[in-house]
């Protein structure tokens, strides 16, 4: 009796000191500070959101992302003044982004 207490104690420890990761992100540019950039009145879209909500499996960061930039149109590849949010509901959990959709390709060069 003492062995299999012993055993199933040692296999619960194995398992919580396990652990897991999951990739949430990869990004071109990212910063936690105000940056300038030079963009004419017509590179910015209405602020935009993009859900990737699951119920069973793994969200995915990099899916709201492209859903928020995808929600604003053609043309448009970068959200600049976003938010990340993670969210949890009853039987559901996700990733929630917001932002301000840019064409990149109408960045002025800075003199």
């Amino acid at each position: 009796m003492k062995k299999i207490n012993l055993i199933l104690s040692l296999a619960a420890c194995s398992l919580l000191a396990t652990s897991c990761s999951t990739r949430l992100i990869d990004f071109t540019v990212i910063s936690s500070k105000n940056v300038t950039l030079r963009l004419p009145d017509d590179a910015k879209g209405p602020r935009t959101v993009g859900k990737d909500m699951k119920t069973c499996g793994a969200p995915q960061l990099k899916s709201a992302v492209d859903k928020a930039i995808e929600t604003a149109g053609p043309g448009y590849d970068a959200l600049i003044d976003g938010v990340v949010f993670s969210r949890q509901g009853f039987m559901s959990q996700g990733w929630v982004v917001e932002g301000t959709p840019v064409k990149t390709s109408k960045l002025k060069a800075s003199n």
